[in-house]
């Protein structure tokens, strides 16, 4: 699905804190769709770009790389559902790959303690 959405090899998505995440701008032109059933996607009616969701209730955002007008500051850390990555792009690094979405184990070094980022 994320081949189909984005029109390229694969989706690069940031994962944040719902709760810390606030429009500050251009939110009312956003829409959203229930794409399989428990997967959202929103994206914008003016341009069509694929924008942030909340998820979890808020806990959760998940971000579009491709959304932001700015480097971010953080890198890849993880492949995920690499077994249905396209059949004609190759993953070449190191990092760690999961054929469907990683276990909690994996994402709870990454979860704040106390306000702060894990290492």
């Amino acid at each position: 699905m994320c081949r189909k959405a984005h029109g390229s090899a694969f989706g690069s998505f940031l994962h944040a804190d719902g709760t810390l995440f606030r429009w500050l701008a251009g939110e009312s032109p956003i829409q959203s769709c229930q794409s399989s059933p428990e997967n959202f996607r929103a994206f914008c009616r003016v341009c069509g770009s694929n924008m942030p969701v909340l998820e979890d209730e808020g806990a959760h955002v998940t971000i579009p790389a491709g959304a932001l007008d700015d480097d971010p500051g953080v890198r890849p850390i993880v492949h995920i559902h690499t077994a249905s990555r396209a059949p004609w792009y190759g993953v070449t690094d190191e990092l760690p790959q999961f054929a469907e979405f990683p276990p909690d184990e994996f994402w709870s070094q990454y979860e704040r303690v106390n306000g702060e980022s894990a290492p």
